[in-house]
């Protein structure tokens, strides 16, 4: 029996394909097991797409397809990237018993889906910036506070003074501080262009 044909887009590696030209009918169980059918990963988006089919073995089953987001860390060891997908929270969901209902959208996803922004704040690709992180972190769970936006300032990345010259609670106070001792000229800019937008005019 021969694998499913699939038009895929560049940038898509597939890991793992069980995925065959075959519609669930008595005699052709076997091609039905198995945790994956197929998987498909693109670095350059971050995203992973996963096919199973459930229940394993029972022609009563679907297919059931998993689009997930992942974070890309470095590996020192291997000199490789280490991948984590976000197996609590899949960005979509999909199931469906027909076999080419299911090629259309796969298709059409591996044509359409966007790049997942990873929000941690990284040095490099796949490495972390511990402290700016630990304040994003901070930021995310407490919100912006004045208490450590001067350490922020003296000490965090341009990449985090970046994100929060775009956070709900962003001050006019904050602002001024960024304008006058961003890291770089364009977090000053930036800070300065808001400081001349409505909300934060004098």
């Amino acid at each position: 029996m021969n694998l499913q044909p699939l038009r895929i887009e560049a940038g898509w590696q597939v890991t793992n394909n069980q995925f065959y030209e075959v519609d669930p009918i008595p005699g052709q169980e076997s091609y039905f097991e198995g945790s994956s059918l197929l998987m498909l990963r693109n670095n350059g988006r971050l995203k992973l797409i996963d096919l199973q089919w459930r229940p394993e073995l029972d022609l009563n089953g679907e297919y059931q397809l998993q689009v997930l987001n992942f974070v890309e860390n470095f590996n020192p060891i291997t000199n490789e990237f280490d991948t984590e997908p976000n197996w609590e929270h899949p960005v979509l969901n999909f199931a469906t018993k027909s076999r080419l209902v299911l090629v259309e959208k796969l298709e059409d996803l591996l044509r359409t889906l966007p790049v997942f922004e990873d929000p941690r704040m990284i040095e490099r690709r796949g490495v972390i910036d511990n402290l700016s992180e630990s304040y994003r972190l901070r930021i995310v769970e407490n919100g912006i506070s004045t208490d450590y936006i001067n350490d922020i300032l003296e000490n965090g990345s341009a990449q985090l003074q970046v994100y929060i010259l775009s956070h709900k609670d962003l001050t006019r106070e904050i602002l001024l501080k960024f304008a006058e001792n961003g890291l770089t000229k364009k977090v000053k800019n930036q800070a300065k262009q808001k400081l001349t937008s409505k909300g934060f005019r004098a």
